[in-house]
């Protein structure tokens, strides 16, 4: 017989999670308002959740526009032509902000931001000669940037 796997988090911890993804500054307090537990018992599942790798970082939104770097992209990237460690030498490049490894016809998504369509042009032309075909994804508009938006602000 097969069993269900034993998790290390439970609805709560998923509760708070849920929270912390939409406002990771929120107060405990107020947290714990939310999910019906005092500061103290939500600071505690925090920790546990952290140091069992569930909760891996808190980070910041930035608007990199902001920085002269209004060109954002996702590119798919097919490894054609280097065999070995593509996701090392592709962490070298400064405008790649992320990269996955991916199933289908292409094998990496990249995250980019670059200052313009000659910087953006410049990478592309360098990932072709050097890697593999490519397939580019502009960012146009980020949809759900107001939801965020009001959802991070800082909780007393």
């Amino acid at each position: 017989m097969i069993k269900m796997p034993r998790l290390e988090v439970d609805e709560i911890d998923f509760q708070i999670a849920c929270q912390l993804k939409d406002n990771s500054r929120v107060a405990y307090k107020t947290l714990g308002d939310k999910v019906n537990l005092s500061a103290s018992a939500v600071f505690e599942r925090t920790r546990k959740m952290e140091e069992k790798e569930v909760i891996l970082g808190f980070r910041t939104e930035i608007d990199w526009g902001k920085f002269g770097y209004s060109l954002h992209a996702f590119i798919m990237l097919k490894d054609d032509q280097v065999i070995g460690d593509v996701p090392n030498f592709l962490h070298d490049i400064d405008s790649i902000y992320n990269c996955w490894m991916i199933s289908g016809e292409y094998d990496y998504l990249l995250e980019i931001y670059v200052a313009n369509n000659e910087e953006y042009s410049k990478l592309i032309d360098y990932l072709y000669r050097k890697i593999g075909r490519t397939n580019t994804l502009l960012i146009v508009r980020d949809v759900f940037k107001k939801f965020r938006k009001n959802n991070a602000k800082i909780s007393e």
